[in-house]
């Protein structure tokens, strides 16, 4: 779908839901944004979802998505500059990845390894922004440093309680994606700008 036709769908039903919500200004603009990011990324979901199905592989991916997306909602990062890069990308990270790692198991001293690296990573380095979307206010940043760090503990532990060495690969795995998404050198690799609410500050 394009841009404009996403932007509309979602102004439209976000209005009709506000009817209920009252809400104005900033808020309301959050739940369009909020709406048309759905709206990109439903199709996306779908594709992986369905393929994950036919290759009988679908716990794995889900397994590994959800390490990676509770705390890339907080870290921020990269970001893929077309809509078919990024469709390719999650396949390869969400539906390929876990299913070479199908067999592959870690014990449970590597993987906290991996969530320390991840932690301390995500300390120094998030939350990271994006030319079209800089995270304005200091305290804001702040706050999604202690979330993006409090996500990848709540990972390990879920991990640690489920005790299963394959979970542990695929959540170690999500949690690496998230990591690399926000390090400067994969900025510098893919000549995008990092700290850009610099700019406005």
């Amino acid at each position: 779908m394009k841009d404009d036709v996403i932007h509309s769908w979602s102004t439209a039903w976000i209005n009709n839901l506000n009817r209920y919500a009252n809400k104005e200004g900033i808020e309301l603009q959050k739940m369009i944004l909020g709406m048309e990011i759905l709206l990109h990324n439903m199709p996306k979901l779908i594709l992986m979802i369905a393929i994950s199905l036919y290759f009988g592989i679908l716990p794995q991916t889900l397994a590994t998505w959800f390490s990676f997306i509770i705390i890339r909602k907080n870290a921020g990062g990269l970001h893929a500059g077309k809509s078919l890069t990024c469709t390719l990308i999650t396949l390869l990270m969400f539906v390929a990845a876990p299913y070479a790692l199908i067999n592959i198991q870690i014990n449970t001293a590597v993987f906290l390894l991996i969530f320390a690296v991840t932690g301390l990573g995500l300390y120094r380095y998030s939350p990271s922004d994006t030319a079209a979307r800089p995270l304005l206010g200091k305290k804001k940043r702040a706050r999604l440093k202690k979330r993006a760090v409090a996500a990848s503990v709540f990972i390990m532990a879920l991990g640690l309680l489920l005790r299963n060495e394959m979970l542990y690969g695929l959540l170690a795995v999500g949690a690496l994606y998230a990591l690399v998404a926000v390090l400067p050198l994969s900025y510098k690799i893919l000549g995008q700008s990092m700290n850009n609410y610099e700019s406005y500050e």
